[in-house]
């Protein structure tokens, strides 16, 4: 059983730089690393809530 506190997802900076590698050619240097961290940061709080809805949204639609 699942706890309170399991983590359901995570990124970490090996896996930006793998697809540093797939997209650039290279790993990031630190300064491209900090700025790639902060955008992901944006883009997936920015898109975590459209998700939720349409988790939800499904889990309801599968309720009726």
């Amino acid at each position: 059983m699942a706890t309170d506190n399991e983590i359901l997802f995570t990124i970490t900076k090996e896996d930006l730089q793998e697809e540093a590698i797939h997209y650039l050619g290279r790993e990031m240097d630190e300064e491209e690393y900090a700025k790639a961290k902060k955008l992901l940061e944006f883009g997936v709080g920015e898109n975590l809530r459209h998700t939720y809805w349409g988790i939800f949204f499904e889990l309801m639609d599968k309720k009726q």
